[in-house]
């Protein structure tokens, strides 16, 4: 099938590829599905736990997830998964500790996150638009006890953040609001730059309406975005699941993917996680304990440098 952006999608021996090609000499994306990488159920405090998952960040050994515990007192979680090892599951509250507001102002919603290569960045929120977050830096230690490292509040926003990315290049933080309607970007010293709006963000395309759930920086200055499409002039028969390659400073999308459903969940792959390692690409479109699969595929072409 092909949409205004000339995005294709190619069933080839079982796997789908997804290419597009836009814009002169751009990064194209070419995806091809590898494998569905089960996650354990598990309990926390004595019960079956679900974790509505938001953020996911993948690394040689692990999988970080960041989610929301859906119990009566709704708490902020990151959890880390051994990838050679998936059983073993270890978690910590990151729910602020200063939170003392209850009901629909409660910080209970992390967000997707990301890595400045010491410390993860991530958003935690009020689980509503237009409300408040934190961001909180929490320290990448693989080889201790997930429970023994603690994070600090780095930055406060009166919005909801549902996504931060840090450019590494540029030591910039970039955070997308609820439904992506207004794009933060601040220095890794919490000042903030600018704000821009969505119809703003890529030049030329007012019509630009990624939801974004999660996205990484990655070389460059080039941020990789997952979401949900939600652009008026979308096809019905088309997937809304979109990952695109963006560069922000410059305000252009290089280019940008749809990606149909495979098989093993009901929902969209991009509904929430997406991380980036090496060639590969993952996401996390299930809530942990019903099941959930991380969802591998290959990225064809790649930038030979990126971060993560």
């Amino acid at each position: 099938m092909t949409n205004r952006r000339g995005i294709r999608a190619i069933l080839l021996a079982g796997a789908y590829i997804v290419m597009h090609v836009t814009i002169a000499g751009a990064q194209s994306l070419a995806l091809e599905f590898e494998a569905a990488e089960a996650l354990p159920n598990f309990d926390i405090d004595g019960s079956p736990a679900r974790v509505h998952s938001q953020g996911l960040f993948v690394t040689e050994q692990h999988y970080y997830v960041t989610g929301r515990l859906e119990t009566t007192l709704r708490r902020a979680l990151l959890l880390r998964f051994e990838r050679q090892h998936p059983a073993t599951v270890e978690f910590v509250d990151i729910t602020p500790k200063t939170e003392s507001t209850g009901g629909d102002m409660r910080l209970d919603h992390p967000g997707g996150f990301d890595s400045d290569g010491n410390a993860f960045w991530i958003p935690v929120s009020a689980s509503r638009p237009h409300s408040r977050t934190v961001v909180l830096r929490f320290p990448v230690q693989p080889d201790k006890p997930l429970a023994e490292s603690a994070s600090e509040i780095a930055l406060a926003v009166d919005d909801h953040i549902g996504a931060i990315a840090y450019d590494r290049a540029g030591k910039r933080l970039y955070g997308a609001n609820w439904d992506t309607k207004v794009i933060y970007c601040w220095q890794s010293d919490g000042t903030l730059e600018k704000k821009i709006s969505q119809g703003e963000l890529i030049r030329g395309d007012r019509d630009w309406a990624l939801a974004v759930q999660d996205w990484k920086g990655i070389d460059g200055g080039r941020i990789l975005a997952g979401g949900i499409d939600k652009a008026s002039n979308c096809a019905p028969d088309e997937s809304p699941a979109t990952v695109a390659l963006l560069d922000l400073p410059q305000r252009i999308q290089l280019a940008a993917t749809r990606l149909p459903r495979p098989a093993g969940t009901p929902h969209a792959v991009t509904r929430e996680g997406l991380a980036v390692f090496g060639d590969r690409m993952f996401f996390l479109p299930d809530d942990l304990g019903q099941n959930a699969h991380v969802f591998r595929y290959r990225w064809k072409r790649a930038p030979k440098s990126i971060a993560h």
